[in-house]
């Protein structure tokens, strides 16, 4: 099997509206669809960055809970996941600007000699979000 690309990223939410509003206002994401799932509950396909994020309601059945706390890119009680990544132009900038409005920020900017940068936010329903900077000695 020849995989293409990675397709999406889905994220179950207890509040989609406020998710879609969430990284619309800090991502410039842009609503591609909306359609149903098999419970009848409408899922939004949203574009970042050329990547999809698709968000839902809790499926019927499954009961959400707070997640653990977060550390460095991930739950300190973890599970599956540990995050997922936007690649920005600046890190630094996009954190100052996060931060200013209110976004958790889980730790400064890391610059490695490689000349990757990254740092990590807090997202909504429990989502960590590295934000990735390539510089010229890093793989693009």
């Amino acid at each position: 099997m020849k995989v293409l690309s990675l397709d999406h990223v889905h994220v179950y939410c207890p509040d989609v509206e406020t998710s879609v509003g969430f990284y619309k206002r800090h991502f410039e994401a842009e609503e591609v669809m909306r359609n149903e799932n098999v419970h009848k509950q409408t899922r939004v396909f949203l574009s970042i960055g050329g990547s999809l994020v698709v968000l839902s309601p809790v499926p019927p059945g499954i009961t959400p809970s707070d997640p653990p706390a977060a550390g460095d890119g991930a739950y300190t009680h973890g599970f599956g996941v540990a995050h997922f990544g936007f690649r920005v132009e600046d890190v630094e900038s996009a954190v100052e600007d996060l931060s200013s409005r209110g976004v958790a920020v889980l730790g400064a900017p890391i610059s490695e000699s490689s000349g990757l940068t990254y740092a990590y936010i807090a997202g909504p329903d429990g989502v960590v979000i590295e934000l990735t900077q390539y510089g010229q000695h890093a793989k693009n």
